[in-house]
């Protein structure tokens, strides 16, 4: 699975420009970098297409979902009726990636870094905690004593190290994957070991499955059965 952690922080506390500094040294590495951006507030068309395109001119026909297919890129509009979960985005659109840095999504139960600046959130202080939002790092101009690491606002080699050794060093990915209700469930070596060969067992003498499958995807959906 691929790890993801949340960047955090009041408006114009410099999240964006974080990301920035730490995709660009990441990258630097040799490391492959996926980015989400949280958006409080309804996307329009404009925001990511422009009129008189021919993919502006799909949506507007009433299309759900519209790609634009390149030699190099990939692009993909789809309507939403709420917002989708960090899993739902990592598992549906994000693949063959070392990390995910996501800008925003508090809420959610990622790892959360967050950024601080004295002159935006002085008085008030941290908007999250380390046990109750898992925060595992501060980056600001404030020191902070929560026995997690404090970096410089500018410090991307430094926030790079920590997430190099925390989270892409660290990774450990099975060859199965259970997802339940839209949620990733995490599978410990038995358990993964014994579905995979149970689920293999079974479709290895239904007609039309090749003598060794590359992958298999099975999808349950109980309120219908």
């Amino acid at each position: 699975m691929i790890p993801a952690v949340s960047i955090v922080g009041r408006k114009n506390s410099g999240k964006t420009t974080l990301i920035e500094g730490v995709v660009a040294e990441l990258k630097r590495r040799g490391y492959r970098i996926g980015t989400i951006k949280h958006s409080a507030h309804e996307l329009k068309l404009e925001d990511i297409d422009h009129e008189g395109k021919d993919t502006y001119r799909h949506q507007l026909s009433g299309a759900e979902v519209v790609i634009l297919s390149g030699p190099n890129r990939l692009m993909l509009t789809r309507e939403v009726m709420d917002y989708l979960s960090i899993d739902e985005l990592r598992r549906i659109y994000l693949s063959g990636l070392d990390l995910i840095l996501i800008e925003g999504y508090k809420k959610e139960d990622k790892p959360k870094i967050e950024v601080f600046r004295q002159e935006i959130g002085g008085e008030e202080g941290l908007l999250c905690s380390r046990e109750k939002d898992n925060l595992i790092a501060v980056v600001g101009d404030r020191k902070f004593d929560l026995g997690i690491p404090c970096f410089g606002l500018n410090d991307y080699s430094g926030i790079a190290d920590f997430l190099e050794k925390e989270f892409i060093n660290k990774r450990q990915d099975s060859d199965i994957e259970l997802v339940v209700d839209k949620k990733d469930i995490y599978l410990k070596g038995f358990a993964a070991g014994f579905l995979k060969k149970a689920i293999l067992g079974m479709i290895s003498s239904l007609k039309g499955v090749p003598e060794s499958p590359q992958e298999v995807e099975i999808k349950v959906v109980s309120n219908r059965i």
